[in-house]
């Protein structure tokens, strides 16, 4: 007997249901074969596997070495790049950095080969005019002579010695670590960067010499007061204390702005210092070879002094382009006399016409000559003085731990 619940399809006419009944809900047809069915991996009910877009297939063997490729390629990027950011370029060159060595020593060999035909006409030359005088003057001009040489280079040599020993400078750009601590790739790399620098400048606060009687005494005669010792000290004290700083930016502003401070002011005291004495040696000296050697000797001088206050030395190209700067002004030192005359003619014109305009005469002109004859020289000396005070603060440069730029 067909029951009513078989009549419940749609479109076909059946008998009407009792009030109140409601039809049953009917159920899906199962495809054939559902019971009991294991599917395989990717399959599903309706018997045909998912539509997968080419580009998300399962990456090859040669494409993960691939990716691998260019992930190691672009650390190598970032690296350099965060080299560059670190690592500051003191010696002033820029982009000419990339051949800064080979262009420094070329220059450094230029210079030093001008210099020494300039000395040596001026050396043959000076001996000449000394083989005209007296014997007695001859003594006297060649001891003295003798004894100019012997300044000279005992200042070289004592700069030379102090020099290779001391630790080079590896100097620190603190902007950088600031500028790739922001980058999310590189934080990582600023992190372990910075960790790094703090240590080269932890190094450098424990071999700082300012323990010993011997070393205070040293520092004393550089410029640096009893007062400025004990302030070095008590700021070293608080640097390589690791529980009184937050962060590596105050640790490495604190080192600027209370250690490295003090240095800079007695590094500049010691350029001015031997800047003055070069200008009054050089404004009195007779001869070109006496001006060009004095001015080695007071370079070199201030060059050592420098070295000891930092308690370091330049790099290969800083020390080459230093060199180079030396020697070329010893030339210029020389070449002074020349310009002398063109001074001294200009000076004696300038007075000349000054006093004609007030209504005083002067005989003969003997005093604008001499007016002239002594700004020329003050003249050449200043010039001298401009110069060394300009090497002294780019040694400077080239010596400080750690800058801001």
């Amino acid at each position: 007997m067909q029951s009513e619940d078989d009549d419940l399809r749609i479109g076909v006419p059946g008998a009407a249901l009792a009030p109140g009944r409601v039809p049953a809900p009917t159920r899906p047809s199962a495809p054939e074969g559902a019971d009991g069915l294991e599917l395989r991996p990717g399959e599903t009910e309706l018997g045909r596997p998912p539509q997968v877009p080419a580009d998300l297939t399962e990456l090859s063997r040669a494409d993960l070495a691939q990716l691998k490729l260019l992930d190691d390629e672009q650390a190598a990027r970032d690296v350099a790049e965060a080299e560059l950011l670190l690592t500051s370029d003191p010696t002033g060159l820029g982009w000419l950095g990339w051949f800064g060595s080979p262009i420094a020593l070329a220059a450094l060999l230029g210079v030093t080969g001008v210099l020494g035909v300039f000395l040596f006409n001026q050396t043959a030359q000076l001996l000449h005019a000394l083989a005209a005088q007296p014997e007695w003057a001859q003594y006297v001009g060649y001891a003295g002579l003798g004894l100019f040489g012997c300044c000279v280079l005992y200042a070289f040599v004592r700069f030379l010695v102090l020099y290779v020993r001391l630790r080079e400078n590896r100097q620190l750009r603190v902007k950088g670590i600031k500028e790739l601590s922001n980058r999310t790739r590189l934080r990582w790399l600023a992190a372990a960067r910075t960790n790094e620098a703090r240590a080269q400048i932890e190094t450098y606060l424990k071999t700082y010499p300012i323990d010993t009687e011997r070393d205070r005494r040293a520092l004393e005669k550089l410029g640096l007061t009893p007062d400025a010792v004990a302030r070095l000290k008590a700021v070293r004290a608080e640097l390589l204390d690791h529980d009184k700083f937050a962060s590596s930016d105050q640790w490495f502003a604190r080192f600027r702005d209370q250690f490295q401070s003090v240095i800079d002011a007695a590094a500049e005291a010691r350029a001015r210092y031997w800047a003055s004495r070069i200008w009054v040696l050089t404004a009195v000296a007779p001869n070109a070879m006496i001006d060009s050697g004095a001015t080695l000797f007071y370079t070199f001088s201030m060059l050592s002094e420098l070295c000891q206050l930092y308690n370091l030395r330049a790099g290969r190209t800083g020390t080459a382009v230093l060199m180079g700067r030396t020697f070329f002004n010893a030339y210029l030192a020389g070449q002074a006399t020349e310009w002398e005359k063109l001074a001294e003619d200009q000076y004696d014109q300038l007075f000349n016409e000054a006093m004609s305009t007030v209504g005083v005469s002067v005989s003969a002109g003997v005093v604008g000559k001499v007016v002239g004859k002594v700004g020329a020289k003050v003249t050449t000396g200043y010039l001298n003085r401009v110069l060394l005070i300009r090497l002294g603060r780019y040694a400077c440069r080239l010596l400080r731990p750690v800058t801001k730029d």
